[in-house]
């Protein structure tokens, strides 16, 4: 079996021979970027019988509100193989006349994502005939 080790600032790979392979922090990242490009080939050679999607490494991402949490152990029995990421976020939800120049100047500096709601770029969306 292939074993992987940290050792003084290099990764060592060990074949089930004993071949030992030495890769610098940076060849290791490489490494892992060219494995990541490659997942959907790597899975499909792994899994000869893998539905069709998996080979090329298509995932579903199920976000959750806070309402729907509840349910969350619930899916996670019915998809043993799901992933729990750990991403905690705030959405800030203000009317557009009341976003301040001083506001979209640190929203632009910290470059943090914010989208208009599209109905909302249109004054007359509601209007009525």
């Amino acid at each position: 079996m292939t074993t992987f080790e940290f050792m003084d600032q290099s990764i060592w790979i060990v074949d089930k021979e004993g071949q030992k392979v030495a890769l610098s922090p940076q060849e290791a990242l490489d490494l892992l970027h060219w494995l990541s490009d490659k997942e959907g080939a790597l899975l499909s050679a792994a899994r000869p019988g893998a539905k069709p999607g998996q080979e090329r490494g298509q995932r579903l991402e199920i976000r959750l509100r806070q309402e729907h949490l509840d349910h969350l152990d619930e899916l996670k029995a019915a998809i043993p193989q799901a992933r729990e990421s750990v991403l905690t976020f705030k959405v800030l939800d203000v009317p557009i006349d009341l976003v301040t120049e001083r506001a979209l100047q640190l929203l632009q500096a910290f470059q943090v994502e914010y989208q208009i709601h599209p109905l909302l770029e249109e004054h007359d969306a509601f209007a009525q005939g």
